[in-house]
């Protein structure tokens, strides 16, 4: 029987890292034992089983160490999270536009000493 997952239950560890309870290590630890897995299953796929926001927000946080995700990005993913099922792609067009507006020769410069950033920062 697989796990099911919930935007409910992603929005907690992101609310949790955005309020210092848990580090960045731990929310990328925890997505890598959910993302990707055979023993897990989403409850928000769209009409179509094509898209899963809880799918894609774990992918994200599974790879947030190279792709320098931080706590700063935290409101864009629970908004993404809170998109009603159906609107994935206007909402995920959304999160693309904000994710490129990040200046990541920054984000890079301001990461550069934090150990689980530092391998993505040169």
């Amino acid at each position: 029987m697989s796990k099911i997952v919930t935007r409910a239950e992603v929005k907690e560890v992101l609310i949790k890292w955005q309020q210092g309870d848990i580090d960045a290590k731990y929310v990328n630890d925890w997505a890598g034992n959910l993302y990707p897995s055979t023993e897990v299953d989403y409850d928000d796929w769209e009409p179509d089983d094509s898209n899963s926001i809880t799918n894609e927000v774990l992918a994200a946080l599974d790879m947030l160490d190279m792709n320098l995700l931080t706590v700063e990005d935290i409101p864009a993913y629970v908004e993404f999270l809170n998109t009603p099922q159906g609107d994935f792609n206007k909402a995920n067009a959304k999160l693309q536009r904000y994710l490129r507006s990040i200046d990541i020769s920054e984000r890079k410069k301001k990461l550069a000493q934090i150990k689980i950033y530092a391998p993505f920062c040169d």
